[in-house]
């Protein structure tokens, strides 16, 4: 089993989120014995930000003036494709902000997404080109977002699931820790509340 182990919170220490995803990796390894990881910061080493030179190459334009920025910058998408693609299990450790995720993740998700190599369109509609992966979301929330209230406001969840469809990874389990910043919640309640989800699911 090949584990490609995601983090985005900025925060190296105090992180609910990373303390959520390193329980999953832990417990799947714990499961699975020839278990390799591979894992990214995406928090403290964020990916560049698609530029439009970036964009252009990657559609297939023959306009663009390749420099070395450029170069770099195509390894490394084509390093995070690569990776995705040779992963048979994807752990992502994603918090809420501002009812969304990182910014830095959203970086890494654009640079992976993309046509003729994640995903194509056709005359049936789009198909994903990266199937048979399972992935575990580390979620976690300072605040409760789950009842129908709160899913008003989540962009965080559902994005990740339907942007990870569209690459064909349907086979998608949210472990949820939120209310972590809530008194009558907080930080442990979540996370045991995760723990507990994660190992439903991986005893079914």
């Amino acid at each position: 089993m090949k584990i490609l182990h995601l983090d985005s919170s900025p925060f190296a220490e105090g992180s609910v989120s990373r303390e959520l995803s390193a329980t999953i990796v832990a417990e799947l390894c714990a499961r699975h014995h020839d278990a390799v990881v591979t894992y990214r910061d995406l928090g403290t080493t964020p990916p560049p930000h698609l530029s439009a030179a970036a964009m252009s190459m990657l559609h297939n334009s023959q306009e663009e003036v390749m420099t070395p920025a450029l170069e770099a910058e195509l390894d490394g998408i084509y390093q995070s494709i690569e990776e995705l693609t040779a992963c048979d299990v994807l752990v992502i450790g994603a918090p809420m902000y501002n009812h969304s995720i990182p910014s830095n993740l959203k970086a890494w998700l654009d640079q992976v997404c993309q046509k003729g190599l994640t995903f194509r369109y056709t005359p049936q509609g789009v198909v994903g080109l990266i199937p048979g992966k399972t992935v575990y979301i580390a979620s976690t929330r300072g605040g409760v977002y789950s009842t129908p209230e709160g899913k008003l406001h989540d962009f965080q969840e559902p994005y990740l699931a339907s942007i990870l469809e569209l690459m064909g990874v349907a086979d998608c389990h949210v472990i949820r820790a939120e209310g972590v910043s809530r008194q009558a919640i907080g930080r442990e309640k979540g996370l045991a509340e995760g723990r507990e989800t994660l190992l439903q699911i991986l005893n079914a």
